[in-house]
């Protein structure tokens, strides 16, 4: 029993050896080293800078004499120029503007009265979706309201909102929606509502 046990075991060693030297004949076993490729993520548009560009406006509203009316501005269009200061933090854009819109708005049934130009001071702050850019604004604005015989300014609060898309580095287009909330007085009190719908293409520097 002994005998059989002992020739069981020097075959198994000798098996062994032989695998053991086949391995080494053939050389040592390579493992290529796997190559992994990290591709950073497109950067963000920096909307950061100062900008300005045209735009072509829809225009609406209505005014109050004395609190009698509305007396209804006839729809028109005017065209416009606009600039500001944009910084950035984050997802977050904010900033100045100064805009200037040229209309003479003739009212309903008035056709010798008109609404005339517009020009406003704003803040803006706004979210950045990377190439495109949210934002809302409040600020002042400054109308005329011309009549026979009288020209009334008006001044008061403007606010609303826009969206605009940057196409390469630096030109963008965008749409905006507007009220301005004004009044003067010029022998009578006038409250006009100001409304515009306006298309806006710029450039940032």
């Amino acid at each position: 029993m002994i005998s059989k046990t002992k020739v069981l075991l020097v075959t198994a060693t000798s098996m062994l050896a032989l695998g053991a030297s086949a391995a080494l004949a053939s050389g040592p076993v390579i493992v290529d080293d796997v190559e992994i490729v990290y591709t950073p993520p497109a950067p963000m548009h920096n909307w950061a800078g100062g900008y300005g560009g045209l735009s072509f406006s829809s225009i609406g509203g209505e005014t109050f004499e004395n609190g009698a009316g509305p007396f209804e501005i006839d729809s028109d269009t005017g065209f416009g120029v606009f600039a500001g200061y944009n910084w950035q933090r984050g997802n977050l854009v904010y900033g100045g503007e100064v805009s200037y819109i040229s209309f003479e708005a003739p009212y309903v049934g008035f056709p010798a009265n008109f609404q005339n130009d517009s020009i406003e001071i704003r803040g803006r702050i706004g979210y950045a979706l990377n190439n495109v850019l949210l934002y809302g604004f409040v600020g002042g604005a400054r109308t005329n309201l011309s009549a026979p015989g009288i020209s009334v300014n008006q001044s008061g609060a403007t606010y609303g909102l826009g969206a605009q898309m940057m196409f390469g580095s630096s030109m963008f287009a965008g749409l905006e929606v507007a009220r301005r909330d004004v009044s003067g007085t010029g022998g009578t009190t006038l409250d006009t509502t100001l409304d515009t719908v306006s298309l806006r293409v710029g450039f940032q520097f």
